[in-house]
């Protein structure tokens, strides 16, 4: 299964940026840009459609375990961003990406995000576990 996955593997998506990715606190004045909560969460979905896209198979996910990342400049409302991903290191269950999100050749974040390819099953039992 993680076989399929090797270093140097690489996958990216657009996005364009929209008024409800603003932080609040900025767009109560007017001001829309990409907050850093969203830019991470857009690099985490990256890097799991390229687990997705190796893996094929129903039975597994990945889920988020490490992000280490840096906001360097704004992307403001209808720029068009590409968010890459790319496999650096992989230990076990374990992919180390390294994230990127470009706005035309500004670099608006950077940095590493880790994932844990996971059993679906034993991911249920482990939440239900927690709930009791």
């Amino acid at each position: 299964m993680i076989r399929n996955i090797v270093v140097g593997d690489k996958t990216s998506i657009e996005y364009i940026v929209e008024k409800d990715d603003s932080p609040r606190f900025l767009a109560e004045k007017g001001i829309y840009v990409m907050s850093t909560p969203r830019m991470i969460a857009l690099m985490e979905s990256t890097a799991k459609k390229l687990i997705d896209e190796k893996i094929k198979d129903p039975n597994y996910t990945s889920v988020g375990y490490h992000v280490d990342v840096y906001h360097k400049a704004p992307a403001p409302l209808g720029a068009k961003l590409v968010f890459t991903a790319e496999v650096t290191k992989i230990d076990g269950r374990r992919i180390t990406f390294r994230v990127k999100c470009m706005y035309r050749d500004i670099v608006v974040g950077e940095g590493i995000h880790e994932r844990v390819v996971v059993s679906w099953r034993r991911f249920l039992e482990r939440v239900e576990g927690l709930g009791r």
